[in-house]
């Protein structure tokens, strides 16, 4: 049995926002727009824990994303892929998850789904599925696949001030012609230039996340009697 949620949500992500974390800029006068971009994305990635919330809408298909990512090997959240939505949490190397019928007739087919919708199950972070799923609560996974791209490909322009959440951030406009992508990206403007938003429109969806809880305490708890996927499987 495959779970790959992955596939879905990271390909139209990172789609879209490789191409704004090449249009990112400076939080601050003195250094260069693309320097200043390379500090916010080594910012993003080097944090222990970070929030990540947002949706794309890809063509007819809307794809969410609600999860509190780490470097510690745990993470929690929420996955959606159209009307599929799955719960996930990542505890001592192995992957809980509860999907709905949606997820699970989108994922495994009909037969899956009347076994396991609603129910919790769990399967090691080393398998396929278990990898699928662990990508989404790495943060250094995580912004790996968001924030990959050099940064030679995009024009970028300053779009002002903002706040998100509150903290004042520098916006930055952005568009790649090659990819016909566009959008905004918002850098924290004081103390680390943690990436707080990103926004994308074009042909590979619209939408944005918002980057928030930097390194704050993330501590799932397994839940009791989920189903062994990994048995089941070897039965």
């Amino acid at each position: 049995m495959r779970v790959s949620p992955a596939r879905f949500l990271v390909a139209a992500l990172s789609t879209g926002a490789v191409t704004l974390a090449v249009t990112g800029a400076s939080a601050s006068a003195v250094t260069s727009p693309r320097q200043s971009v390379k500090n916010a994305i080594t910012a993003t990635k080097s944090a222990h824990s970070v929030r990540v919330a947002g949706s794309i809408d890809e063509g007819s298909q809307k794809i969410s994303l609600n999860v509190s990512a780490t470097t510690l090997g745990v993470g929690q959240g929420t996955v959606g892929i159209g009307t599929g939505t799955v719960q996930v949490r990542l505890v001592g190397g192995t992957i809980y998850f509860m999907g709905n019928a949606a997820f699970w007739t989108q994922q495994s087919g009909a037969s899956a789904s009347k076994l396991f919708a609603g129910k919790w199950v769990d399967t090691a972070a080393t398998t396929t599925s278990g990898k699928s799923l662990a990508e989404f609560l790495d943060s250094a996974d995580l912004m790996k696949q968001l924030f990959s791209s050099n940064l030679n490909g995009s024009r970028f322009a300053n779009a002002g001030r903002a706040k998100v959440g509150g903290r004042p951030a520098v916006v930055i406009s952005g568009a790649d012609k090659k990819n016909k992508t566009s959008g905004r990206l918002y850098i924290a403007a004081r103390g680390k230039p943690y990436i707080l938003k990103l926004t994308i429109g074009g042909k590979s969806g619209t939408g944005g996340l918002t980057f928030s809880h930097y390194n704050q305490p993330v501590s799932p708890v397994a839940p009791s009697g989920a189903i062994d996927l990994d048995t089941l499987s070897t039965g």
